[in-house]
This record gives structure tokens, sequence and C-alpha cells, in this order.
């Protein structure tokens, strides 16, 4: 009983299905359409007026224009759409008659922009007493990082507390000097004696306070040193940031030791970052001209980690030699990436669009159908009529295709739902001739 049931239902889907396509079937009628019929509605086309793709006097074998007959229409090439049918399964759109460009589409890979890179390494050897930043943490300019026991700033600071001393007095000495001078009191080389004394002192001042710079301390610091007691915190080296960034290598950790030689910080502004694609050598013509003539490239960035992202970027640099096993060039693209978004490492594509003079006549890629071994689109020619128009078509782009000829620009075709008129129940209409 359970299996009659089953029986039923599956016969009753099975002619609700069958009579859905009998009815499209009827509102639809369509042929191949003849070199004579084109032409005529072409002219149609050309000269403004609406010309019957039958104006030759060509009639079916009921005595009528061909396109006129329900029947025969198909034979014309010549389509009818029930407003209904158009309404449900298609979609129309412009022939559009766009500027011509030429797309590269390249692979590459993040990496970091290394105009925007510094490692920052200690000013003198100690011992790391604190650590204030780690790794991964955002830093603005100025920021403390570590401080360092450094005996190398403890003995800068002392040789500058002995020259500032000595500064002191050298400068008092030449006053004294020159007053008595200046009085007739005491001898010229008294004076001049003091005068040389002074000199020495200042230089040696001047480069010791220039020690202490290196030590990144600025004019505020030094001037404080000479107030500085025994505290504890004499011989204490700040390391500070020298930019923002993100620290994206720590290499010190408390109680280390460490070295001027040693890079403890790698901070990285990764707001802008480069991506370095392959460019094959066969495109690299139209691209270096641009690029020579300091025209502006742009690009479109993709990473599959952010897929319906678009990261606008501008290619600034072709390299200098290709590769001779790839035969590709690395081309750099630097990228905005305010949302951090974009890692150094991950894999990407970029897509360059060049534009080139004149125009090409394009269509949705939806509206081009293909059947065999020949390429068309349905094309509106008046009321609910539609014909087949025999093109040929060239390269794609955003989801357009350029049309070399057949179709003229501002014309409307089929863009979704072509397929149904080629569909296989039709084509056993096309060239079967009239039943009556």
């Amino acid at each position: 009983m359970q299996k009659a049931n089953h029986f039923g239902m599956a016969l009753f889907v099975f002619v609700v299905l069958a009579g859905a396509i009998l009815w499209v079937t009827g509102n639809l009628h369509f042929g191949p359409m003849g070199p004579a019929a084109a032409a005529d509605i072409a002219a149609g086309e050309e000269d403004g007026h609406e010309h019957n793709p039958q104006a030759n006097g060509q009639t079916c074998e009921h005595g009528i224009p061909t396109v006129e007959c329900d029947k025969c229409r198909f034979e014309a090439g010549v389509v009818k759409l029930e407003p209904s049918v158009a309404k449900a399964l298609v979609e129309t759109a412009s022939v559009l008659d766009v500027a011509r460009t030429r797309e590269l589409k390249l692979v590459g890979q993040v990496e970091l922009d290394r105009t925007r890179v510094v490692d920052v390494a200690p000013t003198g050897g100690g011992r790391v007493e604190r650590v204030e930043k780690s790794l991964g943490q955002n830093v603005a300019k100025g920021d403390v990082l570590a401080v360092i026991h450094s005996a190398d700033l403890g003995q800068a600071k002392a040789e500058f507390l002995q020259v500032a001393a000595r500064l002191q007095l050298a400068t008092a000495t030449f006053e004294w000097e020159k007053d008595l001078h200046d009085k007739k009191v005491s001898s010229g080389a008294d004076y001049l004696s003091a005068l040389n004394e002074l000199k020495a002192a200042q230089a040696y001042y001047a480069a010791a306070e220039r020690k202490l710079r290196l030590f990144g301390l600025d004019a505020e610091h030094v001037e404080a040193v000479k107030d500085e007691k025994e505290n504890g915190q004499f011989a204490e080296l700040v390391l500070r940031a020298p930019q923002a960034g993100t620290i994206i290598a720590q290499n010190i950790s408390a109680g280390a030791l460490v070295g001027t030689e040693q890079s403890l910080y790698t901070i990285a502004d990764l707001s802008n970052v480069w991506v370095w694609c392959d460019l094959y050598e066969k495109d690299l013509d139209i691209l270096h001209e641009r690029i020579s003539s300091g025209q502006k490239v742009t690009a479109k960035v993709r990473v599959k980690a952010f897929a319906p992202d678009v990261f606008d970027g501008t290619v600034d640099l072709i390299g200098s030699q290709v590769d001779e096993h790839t035969r590709t060039i690395k081309v750099r693209v630097h990228v905005m990436n305010a949302e951090r978004k974009l890692k150094p490492g991950m894999f990407a594509e970029a897509e360059i669009t060049i534009s080139l003079e004149g125009s090409v006549t394009m269509v949705p890629a939806g509206a081009v159908v293909r059947d065999e071994g020949k390429t068309f689109v349905f094309q509106h020619w008046k009321d609910d009529l539609w014909m087949r128009r025999d093109v040929r078509v060239g390269g794609s782009q955003g989801g357009l295709v350029e049309v070399l000829d057949g179709l003229p620009a501002g014309a409307t075709v089929i863009a979704r739902g072509a397929f149904m008129l080629k569909s296989d129940i039709l084509r056993e209409k096309m060239g079967a001739g009239c039943a009556d």
C-alpha cells in the first residue's frame, strides 16, 4: 500500500513537471537566424527604423511572413518570450561600450615595508633590570621598552661630571685672570694660559655631552645629570622606542647580560605593507611604460584569509632582474593596512588594470551562449520578440565578455536565463520545419 502511495506521488510530480515544460515550450519559439534575416535586422538598427527580418518576402508554408508565424518563427532565429515567462525566468542587460583595458593577474606574498622597520639595540652593555614591553604589543615613539643597568652609562656620566667641574673651574679662573689683565695687574701670559684652559675645558665638556646623547639622553636629561645623586639609578640605561609600531621580535629578558651588538627588539609599522608579486616577462612592457613615465598604477589585492575584502595598493617598483627559472620579475605593490589584516608571509593575489586607448563592446558573461561550435546571444528585436545573434567574442574582465563583432552597443540582450532558450527540448524544434 505504501509503495502504491509513493508511486502515485511520483506520477503526480512527473505530470506537473511535464506540464510546466510544455507550457514554457509553447511560449518560446526560435531557430537559427539566416544570413538574410540578420542583415535585414541589422539594417533596421542602423537607419533607426524597425524592419521585419523577412522583409524580402520570405513566407512560410502557411502563407504568412515566417517571423509572424507562431509555428515557423524559430526557423528565422526569432524567439517569442511571453512577458510572464521573461519576468520569472530571465534578466536583461544593455550592451556596453566601455574603455579598453588590460588586466594583469599576479600572485605574490605580503612582506614588511622595510622603510618602516627598526631594530633596537642598546647603546651600552649591561644587565637587564626590567622589561616593560613584550612581543606583539603596540608602542608609541618614546615609550620605555626596558631598563638596563649599564656600567658604560655610569662611566660616561662620571666623565661628564668631571669635565663639567673642570669647565666650571676654568671659567672662574679665566674671569679672574681677565679682570687682573684688564687692570694691568697680571701678565699677559697668565691671561693666555687661562684662556687656553677654558677652551680645552669647553671642548672636553662638549665631547662628554655628545657621548651622553649617544646613550639616548636629551638636553634636559643631560643637564639633570649634574644634580643626580648615587641612588641606584645613576647607571640606569632606559631603552626607548625610536618609532611607533608593533613589536614583532623580542630578544631580551630580565637579568640577561646584553651588549651593543645585540638587537633586543624589532619594531614595525604594520599600517603599510609590501606585496611582492611575480610578473611574467611578456607583460613587462606595458607596466614598465607606465611606471617609467611617472603614471600612477593601482592594484587590488586579495588574500584567502579575508576573501571578501579588497585592499587598494599602488605599484611603486619593478625589480631589476628576471628570474632565469620562472621567467618572472618582481613587482612591488604598496598597500595600506590600517586594520592590520594583512600579515607578513601571507600569499596574495593582485589584479592590475591598465587603461588603453579606444573602447570595446561588452556584454555580461551570462549572455553568451555556446552550442554546436557557435557562439551567440539573444538580442531584443521588438515587443516580446528576441532574435539570435551570432557573435565573435574576445577576452573577459569583471564578469563581462568582449564582443568583437556581431552586436551593436546599446542593444538589449538576455543576461540571465539564455541557457533556457537553447535547451534540448527547444533544439529539437530547430530545423524541424512546421507541422500542422
